[in-house]
């Protein structure tokens, strides 16, 4: 399997440009949280070891460092949602089965992979939510939940206070599930690399992404 190195934001790689898609591998864009200050947060050396646990995993993984000042705005997110969604289209076009292929987002993450959805519109590609949906007061993305579609997975800790569950929210998805966990941790506990924390969102997602 490929893998990809790291992208800074605004970097043009591509699965395309690495070799090519294949049709039996699995494809994963992964969108991590807000507030990442700089390349020096110690936020990106735990976002990173979960990038490559995920790899270790078996997916073709696609991430990109995005930094407060370049992706933390609801303009910034749409326009990067628009990249994501180009992509996916373009793996569609060359054959990858949608099932094959997952967005999946954590927390400002999350929204982003809300409105990726919306744009790749197609009921089949896997939408996995880490955090699930954002309650009122942390909004800072606007989402059209009516225009969600996807095989869409939502995992939200029991407690957290800023996102909870996704159940009802998008009328045009037929195929959902909600994962409630409780670990200890709340909204933080998807960007922690520990395998104990890891596996509480990981095992269901690997699940759903490899369902029949």
């Amino acid at each position: 399997m490929k893998s990809f190195v790291t992208m800074l934001a605004g970097a043009a790689l591509s699965f395309a440009l690495l070799g090519g898609a294949h049709a039996s591998d699995k494809y994963l864009f992964y969108v991590h949280g807000c507030c990442v200050k700089s390349g020096s947060d110690p936020k990106v050396a735990d976002y990173e070891a979960i990038v490559q646990k995920l790899k270790d995993s078996g997916f073709n993984v696609e991430y990109q460092l995005r930094t407060a000042d370049v992706g933390d705005n609801d303009a910034a997110v749409h326009e990067y949602a628009g990249q994501i969604a180009d992509k996916v289209n373009a793996l569609l076009t060359k054959g990858v089965p949608p099932k094959n292929i997952t967005v999946a987002g954590y927390s400002l993450g999350s929204m982003t992979a809300m409105v990726t959805a919306g744009l790749i519109a197609n009921p089949d590609v896997n939408i996995v939510l880490l955090a699930g949906c954002p309650t009122g007061a942390s909004i800072k993305v606007s989402i059209d939940y009516s225009r969600v579609k996807g095989r869409v997975l939502s995992i939200n800790d029991k407690g957290d206070e800023k996102f909870g569950s996704c159940e009802g929210k998008f009328p045009e998805v037929k195929t959902f599930k909600g994962v409630v966990i409780d670990s200890g941790k709340g909204h933080m506990v998807y960007r922690l690399p520990q395998d104990n924390f890891m596996s509480m969102w990981m095992n269901p997602m690997m699940g759903w992404v490899n369902a029949d």
